[in-house]
């Protein structure tokens, strides 16, 4: 009786671990499966939004200027099989470009950063000592002897930004002022000293001088409309026509500015998948004339997904 007691015994431990097996190797069977299906969603995610980034190309480019896209920031909706996608594109003549913007500017630009006054004016005259080319110190600025006194192993470079990501190397640059900056500025302004008004973005129009913030809701409005039905675009908001509201017989742009050269832009893609799978890509590109046969050079490409 006591052998078949201990058989007994032996048997149940041993259905008990085969259980506890059997229960592991389910959990990760699913484990495996869902990482394999995150793995497709991926996939599937990247390659809807790389086609988003390629038809974003052959928009700018359609021979009809009616049916082109717009490089202002307007957002065009795509609806795929199994996909949403979201396509705006931003021309980089629309921001401020950081190596030629004035000082004038610049200081009213950074009144709007998220900085006391004090750290605002000493980054305003660091950003200016960094990008010219002597070694002479702004009051308020930083040159070598500052950037020593501050235990940084490194000086201002003297020479003009090569990227936005550079501002980072600047005394007195937050985290947080980075963040706010890189909508506004650009390296890839080819040294405009002006905005082209018509193709910037709300983040750059809130911290100008001369625009009506409290117009811009209404503005954007109507810009959305004339992209809508192939229009004029509609008059910005400036402040001294700040009285006039904002209507549908708001004064057209030019013809050029409807139709601006495309040079340098940034392509924002957002990819919804049904299953909740998202991925963003941020392409910034170059039109070229036709080099290796392809219309435009990649410069900075961001992948950003999330599950």
């Amino acid at each position: 009786m006591k052998q078949k007691g201990v058989a007994l015994i032996l048997v149940l431990w041993v259905l008990s671990i085969l259980m506890l097996m059997a229960g592991s190797f389910t959990k990760t069977m699913r484990r495996e499966s869902a990482g394999v299906m995150n793995i497709k969603a991926n996939a599937q995610a990247v390659a809807q939004a790389q086609a988003g980034v390629s038809l974003a190309q052959a928009m700018m480019l359609h021979e009809d200027e009616n049916k082109r896209w717009r490089v202002d920031g307007s957002v065009y909706e795509i609806e795929t099989e199994n996909a949403t996608l979201q396509i705006r594109i931003l021309s980089e003549t629309g921001k401020i470009d950081i190596n030629s913007v004035t000082s004038q500017l610049l200081h009213q630009v950074l009144l709007h950063a998220p900085l006391e006054t004090k750290a605002a004016q000493e980054l305003e005259n660091a950003i200016l000592d960094w990008r010219d080319d002597d070694e002479n110190t702004r009051p308020f600025g930083a040159e070598k002897p500052e950037y020593k006194a501050a235990k940084l192993n490194y000086a201002p470079r003297n020479k003009p930004f090569r990227s936005l990501e550079e501002l980072q190397l600047v005394r007195g640059m937050t985290a947080d002022v980075f963040e706010w900056m890189q909508p506004i500025f650009t390296v890839y302004a080819a040294g405009q000293t002006e905005v082209e008004l018509n193709l910037a973005a709300r983040d750059v129009l809130n911290v100008l001088p001369e625009i009506d913030v409290n117009l811009l809701d209404a503005y954007f409005l109507a810009r959305q409309q004339a992209v809508i039905n192939h229009a004029p675009m509609p008059k910005l908001p400036r402040i001294e026509n700040a009285s006039q509201a904002m209507t549908g017989d708001v004064e057209a742009t030019t013809e050029a500015e409807i139709s601006p050269e495309i040079s340098v832009v940034t392509v924002f893609v957002d990819v919804q998948l049904e299953n909740d799978a998202q991925v963003s890509i941020q392409v910034v590109m170059e039109k070229i004339d036709g080099a290796n046969n392809l219309p435009f050079q990649i410069l900075t490409w961001q992948n950003r997904q999330q599950f």
